[in-house]
C-alpha cells in the first residue's frame, strides 16, 4: 500500500529552504563587506594598475617612484662615494700580480663590464607591477639568470683581453678561475650596492642608469683584480711597461 507524505511536512520544507538560503546570502554579504576595505585601501601617491580597465579583476595598486623628484643630498653623496670604489679597484688590480700597467687593468675591467653588461641587466630587473604573483615569479627568474650568467661572461671578457692584447699570463687557467671568482664577488657587491642606493634614493627614481653602471663597475673591477692576482702577471717575455 502506497503512503504519501504528510501535508504539514510538505508545507514546512519550502519555509526551511527559504530560511537557509536567506542565511547563506546574509553571510556572503557580510564577508564581502568585511573584505572590501582591504582591497580598496591604498596609500596616496602615483600608482600603476596592472589589471588595466577590466572590472572583473581586483586592482592591486603598486607605488611607482616619480622621475621628476631630485635625489636627496645624502643619496647623491652616497652615489658618488660608491662610484669611486670601482676606480680604486682598478688601481688595486695594477698593484697585484706583477703587472703595474694601470691602462692594462683599466682595459681589462672595461672588457669585463662590456661582456657582462647584457646579463647584468637581469640583476637589476624590477617590473613596474611587482605585486601580482606572476610578476614576482618573473623577477625571481630574471635575477637568478643574471646571477648565474654575469660572472662567467665578465670573467671571459677580462681574461680574453688580458691574454690576447697584453701578453699571456704566467698561469692561464688559474687566471680565468681568478677572474671568475673576482667577478662573482663583484656581482654580489653590485647587487648589495644597487639595493642600498635604491633605498636611499626614495622617493625619487632618478639615477637608475648610474646605479647600474656603478654595479657593473664592481663586477668588472672584481674580474680584473682576480685575473691579475691569480694569473701572476704576464710571462717574462711579455711587455710589462
Amino acid at each position: 500500500m502506497t503512503t504519501f507524505p504528510r501535508v504539514s511536512s510538505l508545507r514546512r520544507s519550502p519555509f526551511a529552504a527559504s530560511a537557509l538560503l536567506g542565511s547563506l546570502l546574509s553571510l556572503g554579504a557580510h564577508a564581502a563587506s568585511a573584505d572590501a576595505p582591504l582591497r580598496e585601501t591604498a596609500p596616496a601617491g602615483r600608482y600603476f594598475d596592472p589589471t588595466g580597465d577590466a572590472p572583473q579583476r581586483a586592482a592591486v595598486a603598486t607605488y611607482v617612484e616619480p622621475e621628476d623628484v631630485p635625489l636627496p643630498t645624502g643619496a647623491a653623496v652616497t652615489h658618488a662615494a660608491f662610484a669611486v670604489l670601482p676606480v680604486a679597484g682598478v688601481w688595486g688590480a695594477s698593484r697585484v700580480g706583477g703587472d703595474t700597467r694601470v691602462a692594462a687593468t683599466a682595459s681589462q675591467t672595461a672588457a669585463g663590464m662590456l661582456l657582462g653588461a647584457m646579463p647584468s641587466r637581469l640583476l637589476f630587473f624590477r617590473p613596474a607591477a611587482p605585486s601580482p604573483e606572476r610578476w614576482m615569479e618573473l623577477e625571481t627568474v630574471a635575477f637568478g639568470g643574471g646571477l648565474v650568467l654575469t660572472p662567467p661572461l665578465a670573467a671571459l671578457g677580462t681574461w680574453g683581453l688580458g691574454e690576447l692584447a697584453f701578453g699571456r699570463s704566467q698561469h692561464t687557467g688559474r687566471a680565468y678561475v681568478g677572474a671568475l671568482a673576482g667577478a662573482a664577488a663583484g656581482t654580489l657587491l653590485a647587487v648589495i650596492t644597487h639595493e642600498v642606493l635604491v633605498k636611499l634614493s626614495k622617493p625619487s627614481a632618478r639615477g637608475g642608469a648610474a646605479r647600474k653602471l656603478i654595479g657593473l663597475g664592481f663586477i668588472g673591477a672584481g674580474a680584473a683584480l682576480g685575473y691579475q692576482w691569480a694569473g701572476g702577471g704576464p710571462r717574462p717575455d711579455g711587455h710589462t711597461r
